[in-house]
């Protein structure tokens, strides 16, 4: 029986170590935003000329949904341009960051999704190379949110994305700028959560945020 307790003991002990080291360590998640497939032959041509990610990071927020990161990576741009949320442990601590892979940015996620919003809301999305490109209505983007962060109480677990993008353009609607807002959440596993959690929230976060803005389209 003491042996039994010993192994369960090394057990509990292990995985609490493993644990910390997850959320202590740097999580790199790919995420992909599927392209809207109902593209219209026809409708007003756009194109997305700009996506200016201007997020406000801080070391130690006072609250988990804002961006963070540590004091020696706060100011470094290449990171907070991938950065998409932070870890943190059940004292609600941060821990490690995560963040997209090399190449890949928050201002490319979001451009995705705000052409899918267009496509949905029936524009034309031209990209350089199509025919009327040069014709095509320029619009800009301002990412002023887009964060996932742990919500931890003992009755629940979450994990939250919040979005917010300015969108300006020459048509009717964005000529003042149209500033669109959106959440998402999902239940989480456990407080040590799986990077695929991190996938998922971002991902559906993003498509959260292109249904949002392909309504304010429409009207």
């Amino acid at each position: 029986m003491k042996i039994v307790a010993l192994l369960k003991n090394l057990g509990l002990i292990s995985l609490l170590l493993f644990v910390t080291g997850c959320l202590d360590s740097r999580s790199v998640v790919p995420v992909d935003v599927v392209e809207f497939v109902g593209k219209p032959t026809a409708g007003i041509d756009v194109k997305i000329v700009s996506v200016e990610d201007i997020r406000e990071f801080q070391v130690r927020p006072r609250i988990p949904e804002i961006p963070s990161l540590p004091e020696d990576e706060v100011n470094n741009e290449s990171i907070k341009a991938r950065a998409i949320g932070r870890k943190r442990n059940g004292y609600g601590r941060a821990m490690g960051d995560v963040l997209l892979p090399e190449g890949q940015t928050v201002a490319s996620v979001v451009k995705s999704s705000i052409s899918n919003s267009f496509r949905q809301a029936g524009y034309r999305v031209l990209k350089k190379g199509d025919a009327q490109y040069n014709d095509a209505f320029p619009i800009s983007v301002r990412v002023t949110k887009f964060w996932s962060w742990m919500e931890i109480k003992v009755w629940m677990q979450k994990l939250r994305n919040q979005s917010e993008v300015t969108i300006q353009g020459p048509l009717e609607k964005l000529k003042k700028g149209m500033t669109v807002s959106s959440g998402h959440e999902i239940p989480m596993a456990a407080v040590a959560m799986f990077d695929s959690e991190w996938q998922i929230s971002v991902a559906q976060g993003a498509a959260a945020l292109a249904d949002r803005v392909a309504e304010e389209l429409k009207k």
